[in-house]
């Protein structure tokens, strides 16, 4: 009998899973950002989660925990419980690009991580303080050959670290990095004069238009709508950046397909809407929606590109 019992409970934990999905979500979610308040990340995750709260009918609540390349974000993800109620506005730096600049993850961001689907590709831009002479990355890399070690670069992400390496390989330069947990903290920086250039994502565009920092180049394949006058890196004379700094969603690994399914339908609807549409392209991002599957395809095939890249660079795992 206690045998017969045992039995019947095992099984009934597949119909207590479905029927907990099945009422999903009953209590607020919880959204993960791996970066500071102010970023774009941290913007454009806000514009999601205040539009999928309502759609969803509770609460998505950011949580910003910043730090080690998303380390520390994405070990918050992982250990949390695969129910729904914790998930994670990722981007390439901390799910493509993290093993390759960091050693010893104490997590394997595509197989502990479930894929939900995607959001877009953020644009980044080259600027310079004032007092830098240089007006094309050109200038800046005859700038730097002629001023030995004074040109200082700020970076939260793997965009923002990688690509000034590759650009010193090419212009025979050489730069400091300097890490930052935030974007807007490098930025405050890069006002200060404190350090001489910094790849700012579209969120900060203002500042190259009010004259505060000068723009030389956008990182992107095409010139973008929010500084239409700074050339692609082509123009620039430059190699294009083969990485995508892609943004996504993703929750802990074996989530219920159920729970899955319904963020991923709502994230494609919130993508959809019009509004939400022109806030997130006021960030200068590009809207890319994926599915679930897409996005897991993309963030897989990146890890190779992003350790290419990381290697070309130079850049030597911490």
């Amino acid at each position: 009998m206690k045998r017969l019992f045992l039995l019947l409970g095992f099984l009934a934990l597949p119909l207590t899973a479905t029927a907990q999905s099945a009422q999903y979500p009953n209590k607020p979610i919880r959204a993960i950002v791996a970066f500071g308040v102010g970023g774009a990340t941290d913007v454009i995750a806000r514009i999601v989660a205040a539009s999928m709260s309502q759609s969803l009918g509770q609460p998505v609540v950011i949580d910003n925990r910043p730090g080690a390349d998303g380390i520390v974000a994405g070990n918050e993800l992982v250990k949390s419980a695969p129910d729904g109620y914790t998930l994670f506005f990722g981007t390439s730096t901390q799910i493509s690009a993290i093993q390759s600049l960091r050693k010893n993850v104490p997590f394997d961001p595509i197989a502990d991580m479930t894929p939900i689907g995607g959001i877009g590709v953020n644009s980044f831009f080259w600027v310079v303080h004032p007092d830098v002479p240089a007006k094309s990355l050109k200038e800046l890399g005859a700038y730097g050959r002629a001023n030995p070690d004074k040109l200082t670069v700020g970076s939260s992400s793997a965009t923002g670290s990688i690509a000034p390496s590759l650009f010193a390989t090419a212009e025979k330069v050489k730069l400091q990095v300097i890490l930052y947990k935030s974007e807007t903290t490098a930025l405050n920086d890069i006002l200060g004069g404190r350090i001489q250039m910094m790849l700012i994502t579209g969120t900060l565009a203002q500042q190259v238009r009010d004259g505060k920092v000068r723009g030389l180049a956008t990182l992107l394949p095409q010139r973008s709508k929010a500084l239409p006058d700074l050339p692609t890196m082509a123009e620039a004379g430059l190699p294009p950046f083969p990485g995508i700094p892609w943004m996504g969603l993703f929750g802990p690994a074996h989530m219920p397909k159920e729970v899955v399914d319904r963020l991923s339908k709502e994230l494609l609807a919130t993508l959809a809407k019009p509004e939400v549409r022109t806030q997130i392209e006021r960030q200068a991002m590009e809207l890319n929606p994926l599915s679930a599957d897409g996005m897991g395809a993309l963030a897989r095939d990146q890890v190779g590109v992003w350790r290419r890249l990381t290697q070309d660079a130079g850049i030597v795992p911490e």
